[in-house]
């Protein structure tokens, strides 16, 4: 998968995920600041497990479809990881 296209969907799905106000949580950090941490997080799962990362991608897809009442079957997360390895 090309970094530049995860960058950009991980990096608009975070920031999409920040409310107006920037609120302090009891951890201390603010909202955005948690969502940034967040976010840069998973950046860093997916460069370092990136076949691991398509399969998530693929299971989210199949996710979408079963949310939408497009596909009647939910996959398993974890026989799909146990079958690409």
């Amino acid at each position: 998968m090309d970094q530049e296209k995860i960058n950009k969907v991980v990096t608009d799905f975070f920031h999409s995920l920040k409310s107006p106000e920037d609120k302090v949580l009891e951890t201390g950090l603010s909202q955005h600041q948690t969502i940034e941490l967040l976010m840069q997080a998973c950046l860093i799962a997916i460069k370092d497990n990136p076949q691991q990362f398509e399969i998530y991608v693929k299971w989210f897809l199949n996710g979408s479809m079963y949310l939408l009442d497009e596909d009647s079957e939910l996959l398993d997360i974890e026989e799909q990881l146990r079958l690409a390895r």
